[in-house]
């Protein structure tokens, strides 16, 4: 089993996973077209590259290992803005 998905204990899970749970909560409160109310409330994600952000965090979400922590924070971040979700420290 992948380190990332067997920790239990909420002090040892790793950032990453951390965030996914984060990004979960954000997506399901904006909803289903998170992606088109992310670019339209940030222009970075009205980008090519911004793009690949949400895409790249869509992936890791459905699949932990892949994602890079960097973009899945700045996607996360964005998408907890938009729910009204006041950010906590990561």
């Amino acid at each position: 089993m992948h380190i990332e998905t067997s920790l239990t204990d909420p002090a040892m899970v790793p950032i990453k996973q951390r965030l996914l749970q984060r990004f979960a909560r954000a997506k399901e409160m904006v909803g289903p077209k998170w992606r088109e109310k992310l670019a339209l409330n940030d222009p970075f994600f009205d980008t090519r590259t911004g793009e690949a952000y949400m895409r790249s965090v869509a992936q890791a979400f459905s699949d932990p290992r892949r994602g890079q922590v960097d973009r899945i924070e700045q996607v996360t971040l964005a998408l907890e803005r938009i729910a009204g979700i006041r950010s906590q420290p990561i």
